[in-house]
């Protein structure tokens, strides 16, 4: 296994260069004052902007996706840290691939692979990505890839793709767990 690149991206505008998005039917209508109350508890004290739909979402993960492949190779095994996907919207196409696994807490199970097989692994924290007022996430996209070449270096493959949602290399405590020798223990091997 080779060492973890890594990076950290801050997505600071919406797609569609700040337009207004769709609101999640769930947060209206607001009509009586207990409407307003029940949505209040929700409410999280978050300044950091709401920049895409669920639509927009899965849009950046599947543009991900495709930079992955396109940098690192078909092979490329890909493991993509997500909140719930949302029930009345189709993926795209390309995160149904077998070679995709989409959940949570998937870092130890990137880890794991990267040791057992010789072909690219790339992991990508997407969950903190903030979809509606209820979420408390910061905008930050987290990703490490193991057994890929060094150079170009692993932003490089993302900024000139992501350059509608403003995004910027952005330092995070999040990849000390990469720089262990050893992974923790997810599977057992028989």
């Amino acid at each position: 296994m080779k060492n973890a690149q890594t990076c950290s991206l801050l997505l600071q505008r919406n797609p569609d260069y700040n337009l207004a998005i769709p609101c999640s039917a769930r947060n209206l209508p607001l009509f009586e004052t207990q409407d307003y109350a029940r949505r209040s508890v929700y409410a999280h004290d978050n300044s950091t902007p709401v920049l895409v739909n669920n639509q927009q979402y899965y849009t950046l993960l599947s543009t991900l996706a495709r930079r992955i492949w396109d940098s690192c190779g078909e092979q490329t095994l890909l493991l993509a840290q997500v909140r719930m996907p949302s029930i009345d919207l189709a993926l795209p196409k390309n995160l149904l691939d077998p070679r995709v696994t989409l959940g949570a807490h998937l870092c130890n199970e990137a880890l794991f692979w990267a040791h057992q097989i010789q072909t690219p692994v790339v992991w990508i924290s997407a969950e903190q990505i903030r979809r509606d007022l209820w979420d408390g996430g910061d905008n930050l996209v987290h990703i490490a890839a193991w057994n890929t070449a060094q150079t170009p270096a692993i932003n490089e493959w993302f900024l000139p793709d992501l350059d509608y949602f403003a995004a910027q290399v952005h330092t995070s405590p999040v990849h000390e767990q990469f720089t262990t020798s050893q992974p923790k223990c997810t599977h057992v091997q028989r």
